[in-house]
């Protein structure tokens, strides 16, 4: 559900540092995600652990928050992506939570999505020319990498699930690129509109706006409460102090931060995995 809400946004940001490298910054993304859900630790419970940890799912809120606004309310995003936290942080309070059953048939409905906008994007001509790349920008390969790393990583813990990640945003980003080519990818936030748009399905966007929905809302609620309950179990006061943060940050925040906010977020995180798993070695 993760890579559903993120790619919506992250896929210009990571297309624009990149361009048709994008595609490889997903396959590195995606190994670095199945490598740490085979080999690291689940994260701990130390100070650091927590913070760090905390931080990179309150960045996925802010992504999501962004995603919303972009795709439901593109005349004022940052307004709306700020009431988007304020119902986030009142679910929080409620005691909402996104149950198994609910986040199966969730999980079904956005991969019915994907597996359409794959038909529709293999089935019409593209309209992008291939133009042969330049030869891969560092920078832009590492920020495609970051961008892309923290939706990849899967909400429950497992490789064989990071790699049915891996593999969709993969074939996603695959006939995206395919279809719009990455100058057009990388114009706009809302790429997958204008990618609706090249391949004869703007009668679909009404549905994608309904999918940005259901991709955002429940998954930005499940990592909102998990990043505050890693700073704190007592709801009420943490929930306020975290609500209102992220609901400043994401009205006057764009894209590249939250995704940038995010990215570091998770980086930070697998560092201390990668600890952990160092101590746990050498102590045994």
């Amino acid at each position: 559900m993760r890579l559903a809400g993120g790619l919506l946004i992250a896929l210009a940001v990571g297309t624009s540092g990149a361009d048709y490298w994008v595609l490889l910054a997903a396959v590195v993304a995606a190994v670095l995600a199945v490598v740490a859900e085979a080999f690291l630790p689940p994260v701990g419970d130390t100070r650091p652990e927590r913070i760090a940890s905390s931080v990179s799912r309150l960045g996925l809120v802010l992504v999501f928050a962004t995603t919303f606004g972009q795709y439901l309310f593109p005349s004022a995003p940052g307004v709306a992506a700020a009431l988007f936290t304020v119902v986030v942080a009142v679910a929080d309070l409620a005691g909402v939570r996104l149950g198994d059953y609910a986040a199966r048939w969730i999980t079904g409905l956005l991969l019915a999505a994907a597996a359409a906008l794959i038909a529709i994007c293999v089935g019409i001509p593209p309209l992008a020319q291939f133009i042969a790349p330049d030869p891969p920008s560092v920078p832009g390969l590492g920020l495609a990498v970051l961008v892309l790393l923290p939706f990849l990583l899967p909400r429950r813990p497992g490789a064989g699930r990071a790699a049915a990640v891996g593999a969709v945003a993969v074939a996603i980003i695959a006939v995206a690129l395919y279809q719009l080519g990455p100058l057009r990818l990388g114009l706009s936030a809302t790429s997958f509109r204008e990618l609706l748009a090249a391949a004869d399905g703007v009668s679909l966007i009404p549905v994608l706006t309904v999918v940005a929905a259901v991709a955002t809302v429940p998954v930005a609620v499940d990592a909102f409460t998990d990043g505050r309950e890693r700073l704190s179990p007592e709801r009420p006061k943490t929930t306020l102090a975290c609500g209102l943060i992220v609901a400043v940050a994401a009205a006057f925040a764009g894209p590249v931060v939250a995704l940038g906010l995010a990215g570091v977020g998770t980086l930070a995180e697998l560092v201390l995995r990668v600890r952990a798993r160092g101590y746990r070695s050498g102590r045994a």
